[in-house]
């Protein structure tokens, strides 16, 4: 089976013109919203993206929780949060 593992800087990918693919069934899947939510500027103090584009960071939990999440997501616990990463795949 080949795997892709050619390097893409998704921090990046929507200001050079890409798009977020969406599942046909869903417009507004897990995934899509989390994309948004890391390319708003407006939270980079709070949860933001590494240099490299492949991987974010979460810099103040306390307000990710009270001014971040509730914007994207039903969840109000980190614990939901993350049990949806790992449903989704994310490390």
């Amino acid at each position: 089976r080949y795997v892709d593992h050619s390097y893409r800087d998704y921090s990046q990918y929507i200001k050079s013109g890409g798009k977020i693919i969406r599942h046909k069934k869903s417009t507004n899947n897990f995934p899509a919203r989390l994309h948004r939510m890391l390319s708003d500027e407006g939270h980079s103090d709070i949860i933001t993206w590494m240099p490299h584009g492949r991987a974010w960071k979460v810099l103040d939990k306390e307000r990710l929780l009270k001014q971040v999440l509730p914007k994207y997501y039903v969840c109000s616990k980190v614990e939901s949060f993350t049990r949806q990463l790992s449903g989704w795949g994310f490390k």
